[in-house]
């Protein structure tokens, strides 16, 4: 492992606060130019590639885990249920305990070690082929993934300057959802070759009869690369204030929650933003049923409606690198308003193409205020509590989803015979209501983006 006390970079100019200094305004207008120079730093790069490499088999894994899961219960669809669950409930312990953590120890040993830890777990998760182990590999997975993410977010201002931060977070999101349009032929050659694989190797009846193996294997093997390549990046040394490493955990976690109630725009960017994911936990719960019962379309029309909202956040990881002179603040009230203004007229125009339109533009929107919200709270953030910051804005990421998909459940069993509009003669379906309440929140989410201009500007 390359040693951390050569090629140091020197870390990016702070304030006496400790919030990084903004660079010079850049000029109105779309520049790929924040791209082309944080992915000219090889450091960031390392980290890039291993980000990108491991996502992808991340979203190979995740195909595996339901195929498992539907083999292995006789097609049962509250197993396949069950595996997704459990990787979302990690994140109501195994988040803070990440946030803590990156504040407290090196954060690249802690990346390293989740990705050596996962590849384990990963790569034995074939050779126990039964429900329950299924389950265990999942939840144990899952909560590595949850240690490894804080202490991700909140090493990358410490590689690029506050003004590349932008477009290193647009890369970092985009490498991690670039991997969805290839999981499947990948995970569909996976199969194949398990199915086809020759007899005279002695293991060769495992994969013939779960062809789902060896996908898990190329999963294992991705998280592999990935430790690989982080362990080429090079952090700068971090400097603990007094008293620091002998803080307990729990302590450390109060003082990570009082930090970001104490500043007012911090929660009004966690408001915004959560509310924004709200919609989004709306829209992939309710979006297969929308397309089936309310626009009568079918399977294929869903992953056309799928594949688009895909496009679109490529196009919002793009267009993040559009700059204004009025800020990023106003980019995100602008992205919160067109996100709940596309709910709307998905439940008040129900046709097919303007539902794809729509989607093209929610995925634009959606990638945007991700991108915009991580960042804002990256450069607010002194860099001895990032950790358990970027730990906070996961936490509410995923229960802002998990929260929009219940209340999708929730408004289809109240409303499930639909709701009647009298003086316009119309009758909605229960998810024409769900789509409209989430857009109606979503656009409402305006008023918690506190600040008429930014604290850094873009």
């Amino acid at each position: 492992m390359e040693s951390d006390a050569r090629k140091i970079p020197p870390p990016p100019e702070t304030t006496a606060a400790g919030t990084p200094t903004p660079g010079e305004a850049e000029p109105s207008g779309l520049s790929f130019d924040g791209f082309k120079a944080v992915l000219a730093n090889r450091n960031f790069r390392m980290l890039f590639w291993g980000q990108a490499v491991s996502a992808l088999g991340d979203w190979v894994g995740t195909l595996a885990f339901i195929a498992a899961a539907d083999q292995l219960s006789g097609g049962n669809a509250f197993a396949i249920t069950g595996v997704l669950v459990l990787r979302l409930v990690p994140t109501l312990f195994a988040t803070p305990i990440g946030g803590v953590v990156a504040d407290r120890f090196d954060r690249k040993r802690i990346m390293i070690g989740s990705d050596l830890a996962r590849f384990v777990v990963i790569l034995a998760t074939p050779f126990v082929p039964n429900l329950v182990a299924l389950y265990v590999f999942a939840f144990v997975h899952e909560c590595f993934s949850l240690v490894f993410l804080p202490a991700r977010d909140a090493s990358v201002p410490n590689l690029v300057p506050p003004d590349r931060l932008e477009p290193a977070n647009a890369l970092v999101m985009g490498s991690s959802f670039a991997g969805i349009p290839l999981s499947g032929p990948v995970y569909g050659a996976m199969a194949a070759i398990a199915l086809h694989f020759p007899r005279s190797i002695p293991t060769e009846h495992r994969w013939h009869e779960h062809p789902w193996g060896l996908a898990f294997v190329f999963d294992a093997f991705t998280f592999l690369l990935s430790a690989w390549f982080i362990m080429r990046v090079v952090l700068p040394a971090r400097e603990h204030r007094e008293g620091e490493v002998a803080e307990r955990f729990g302590a450390m976690l109060r003082s990570g929650i009082r930090y970001v109630r104490a500043k007012p725009i911090l929660i009004g960017l966690s408001f915004a933003v959560s509310l924004g994911l709200l919609g989004g936990g709306v829209l992939f719960a309710k979006g297969i049923s929308y397309v089936k019962e309310t626009l009568g379309g079918n399977d294929v029309a869903f992953g056309y409606l799928m594949g688009i909202f895909g496009g679109g956040m490529v196009l919002g990881f793009v267009g993040s690198q559009f700059h204004t002179q009025r800020g990023a603040m106003w980019v995100l009230r602008g992205a919160l308003v067109a996100m709940g203004g596309v709910l709307i007229t998905m439940a008040l125009l129900p046709v097919l193409w303007i539902a794809y339109l729509m989607a093209a533009v929610f995925g634009l929107t959606f990638a945007l205020a991700i991108i915009i919200g991580m960042t804002q709270a990256q450069l607010l953030t002194t860099d001895e509590m990032r950790g358990r910051v970027m730990a906070i804005v996961h936490i509410l990421v995923r229960l802002a989803l998990l929260v929009g998909a219940v209340m999708a459940a929730g408004v289809g069993a109240i409303f499930d015979k639909g709701l009647r509009i009298p003086f316009l003669n119309y009758r909605a379906d229960s998810n024409q209501v769900a789509l409209a309440i989430a857009g109606v929140l979503i656009a409402a989410g305006v008023v918690g983006v506190r600040g008429k201009r930014d604290p850094i500007e873009r």
